[in-house]
């Protein structure tokens, strides 16, 4: 079997080659496998794709992987997504891994399960990571971290890709084309694989979350959580749009040649349906992007209620100023570029 694993970074050169390292370390390069690394590093104002080449022959030297590092000017994570997928990958690779280059990987079995797990259930088609706040290795936490660590626990996504690690079937993949731009293009990416291109009811089936950690993630300051929820809104309602665009196609066939298609010949096409969705109105988040954060509290029973209110009550105040400042970021002609 030949297995891609693909990185897309943009200005990282601080963090891949820790990545680097760690990669050289997973048990899965020792199975039998061919292996295809790709790092695309996308409009990088850094040495990204120096520190990538030097990592890769100093941590992969004597594995059997084949290195591609490819330098792109054009930004955007889907587009460089659409780039490895169709253009980058090799043809004859069946299995896709994708990271993020600013991970940490929790051990060096990480990998394995991932394949292990999606090859042993053929219904699945996705397999997503676990990600983990880097503060939970910290031995003294302070009340904003348990706070940052009780709420993260109770937003699951089990049926859903996380953009910062994941393994899919290649043969998926490469069926699908994200609109350029996509703000978190795990959400939309998500969506095709459930409806294979907005052509059938959802199946959330076909996606699954590994069950144990597999990744740290850094975690935010103040300042930076609000930035970070800022662009996860902006994220969710301009996907959102895009779905009900794609919906509303009617198709009984994939939609992503259709996709492709818009991105080459109409590269204006999100922007002007985000303004489409935005004009003329002077709020234009969905209710459900104030409250998201207490949906959880349905249908659990009471005293877990109790115990987990206080704290989903006071994320979604805190939520309130980055949708607000969401709100006005939809109101303007760049949103759809924002992330």
């Amino acid at each position: 079997m030949k297995i891609a694993i693909c990185i897309i970074a943009r200005n990282e050169a601080g963090t891949i080659g820790a990545l680097s390292v760690q990669l050289g370390a997973q048990t899965l390069l020792a199975q039998s496998h061919r292996f295809q690394l790709v790092v695309v590093a996308n409009a990088c104002t850094d040495t990204t794709a120096i520190a990538a080449r030097e990592a890769t022959k100093t941590q992969l030297s004597g594995l059997p992987v084949e290195s591609l590092i490819h330098e792109t000017p054009l930004g955007g994570k889907a587009r460089s997504w659409n780039l490895a997928v169709h253009e980058l990958i090799a043809p004859d690779a069946e299995i896709g891994i994708f990271l993020d280059a600013d991970i940490e990987l929790t051990d060096a079995d990480v990998l394995a399960d991932l394949l292990e797990r999606l090859t042993s259930e053929p219904a699945l088609l996705a397999v997503s990571g676990h990600p983990v706040k880097d503060i939970v290795k910290k031995p003294k936490k302070t009340p904003v971290d348990r706070f940052s660590l009780i709420i993260s626990r109770q937003s699951p996504a089990p049926h859903a890709i996380n953009g910062s690690l994941y393994a899919a079937r290649m043969n998926v993949l490469r069926k699908i084309w994200l609109p350029v731009p996509t703000p978190g293009e795990d959400g939309l990416l998500s969506a095709m694989i459930h409806t294979d291109g907005f052509s059938h009811p959802a199946r959330t089936e076909l996606i699954a979350q590994i069950s144990r950690p597999t990744h740290y993630f850094e975690a935010h300051s103040i300042l930076g959580y609000f930035r970070h929820e800022t662009r996860m809104i902006v994220g969710t309602v301009v996907n959102g749009w895009l779905c009900e665009f794609l919906w509303a196609g009617g198709y009984k066939e994939n939609a992503s040649p259709l996709v492709r298609d818009r991105n080459e010949q109409d590269p204006g096409w999100v922007g002007r349906l985000v303004q489409s969705r935005a004009a003329g109105r002077r709020w234009v988040l969905p209710p459900r992007m104030l409250t998201w954060r207490l949906h959880n509290l349905r249908g659990i029973g009471a005293a877990r209620m109790f115990m987990r209110a206080p704290f989903s009550i006071a994320a979604t105040v805190l939520n309130l100023w980055p949708a607000y400042q969401a709100n006005k970021r939809l109101k303007r002609c760049d949103a759809a570029d924002f992330w």
